[in-house]
C-alpha cells in the first residue's frame, strides 16, 4: 500500500531531475516469490504553499444595560429608595403599609354574651333563687329564677324579655336573693356595670354602639374624634368591609341635633377616608336626646 502525503511536490521532484534513475543492481540470487500486496512506502515533504488570509475586524458594541433595564423597571423605585430605619412604617412596602388591611386581631366591643353571674353559694341548702337585674333607674330589666340549688354561673345575653339589649353609657345592677328550706331569705347586692360599647344584631341591621365620650370630648374640640376611638373604629371598619354590600348609617345621639348631626359626619368621614368610599356612601344623621342615652350608633342595615 503506498502512501501519498504530498503528491504535488513529488511530482514536481521527478520532472526536474538531470540524470536518469540508476538501474537496478543485479543480484545473483533468484527471485522470491511475491505475495501479491507492496510494500508501504512512506513519502514526506514541506509544504511551502502557504495561504495568507486577513481575519475581518468584528466591533460588535453590546450595552448589557440596554438588555436587562428594561425587566427592572417595575421595580426601579424600590431599588433606588434607601430605606428609612427611623421611621419603619415608610421603610415598609405601601402594600404593607397599607390602612386598607383588616385587623381581625382587634376585639374592642363588647359582644353577646355580656355577663357571666357567679351564684356559688356555700352553706345554705336552697329552696328557691332568683336574681333581677335593674336599669339606671330601679326598674326590672332582666330576671331569672328557679327552685333548688342554682347553678355556679348564670351567663346573661344583656337583652330582656322583649329582647331589647341593654343601652351603653347606661348604669345597671343586679340583686341575687336566696330562700333556704327554713324560708329564711339571704340577699347578695352586685357591683354595679356600665358598657362602654357593644355590638349586636338586630332584625333591622348589625349596631355597633359607643358611648359618645368614647369618641369625642365635647369639653376640648367636640367634633374630633379621640385617639383612644381608633381601634373601635377600625374594628367597625373591618365590619363595614366585611359587609360591604350593605348601606352604612352613623347616628349620634347628643345634647343638640346640630352638635350631633357633625359628630355623625366626623365619624362617618372617618369611614370614608378608610375604607376610600365616597362620602355619599355612608350615611349620617344627629339627634337631640336624654343624657343618659348620648352615643354613637354605626348600623350596618339590611336590605
Amino acid at each position: 500500500m503506498i502512501k501519498y502525503l504530498l503528491p504535488l511536490l513529488f511530482i514536481v521532484s521527478l520532472a526536474g531531475a538531470q540524470t536518469p534513475p540508476a538501474e537496478p543492481a543485479k543480484s545473483a540470487e533468484a527471485p522470491k516469490k511475491s505475495s501479491g500486496q507492496l510494500d508501504d512506502i512512506m513519502v514526506t515533504g514541506e509544504d511551502k504553499l502557504k495561504v495568507k488570509s486577513d481575519k475581518p475586524v468584528l466591533d460588535i458594541k453590546l450595552d448589557l444595560n440596554q438588555v436587562v433595564m428594561p425587566t427592572i423597571d417595575t421595580e426601579k423605585k424600590f431599588l433606588d429608595k434607601s430605606p428609612n430605619l427611623v421611621d419603619l412604617k415608610e421603610a415598609a412596602p405601601k402594600m404593607l403599609n397599607s390602612a386598607q388591611l383588616a385587623a381581625p386581631f382587634l376585639v374592642a366591643f363588647i359582644r353577646e354574651p355580656i355577663a357571666n353571674f357567679s351564684l356559688k353559694v356555700l352553706g345554705i341548702k336552697t329552696a328557691t333563687w332568683d336574681l333581677v337585674v335593674t336599669d339606671s333607674k330601679g326598674r326590672v330589666f332582666k330576671k331569672f329564677e328557679g327552685k333548688g340549688k342554682p347553678p355556679l354561673s348564670l351567663e346573661w345575653n344583656g337583652r330582656n324579655p322583649e329582647n331589647r339589649i341593654v343601652k351603653v353609657g347606661n348604669a345597671y345592677s343586679y340583686l341575687v336573693t336566696l330562700v333556704d328550706e327554713a324560708g329564711g331569705p339571704h340577699t347578695l347586692i352586685g357591683a354595679p356595670f356600665v358598657l362602654h360599647s357593644l355590638i349586636h344584631q338586630e332584625e333591622n341591621g348589625l349596631f355597633l354602639s359607643l358611648t359618645r365620650k368614647k369618641v369625642f370630648d365635647v369639653e376640648k374640640d367636640k367634633n374630633k374624634i379621640l385617639y383612644e376611638a381608633l381601634p373601635f373604629l377600625k374594628e367597625a371598619s373591618d365590619s363595614i368591609k366585611d359587609n360591604f354590600t350593605l348601606p352604612v348609617v352613623v347616628n349620634v345621639y347628643g345634647e343638640n341635633a346640630s352638635l350631633a348631626t357633625e359628630q355623625a359626619k366626623a365619624v362617618a368621614k372617618y369611614f370614608t377616608d378608610e375604607l376610600v368610599l365616597p362620602q355619599t356612601q355612608i350615611k349620617a344623621y344627629g339627634f337631640e336626646d336624654a343624657i343618659e342615652n348620648f352615643r354613637v350608633d354605626i348600623a350596618i342595615k339590611n336590605r
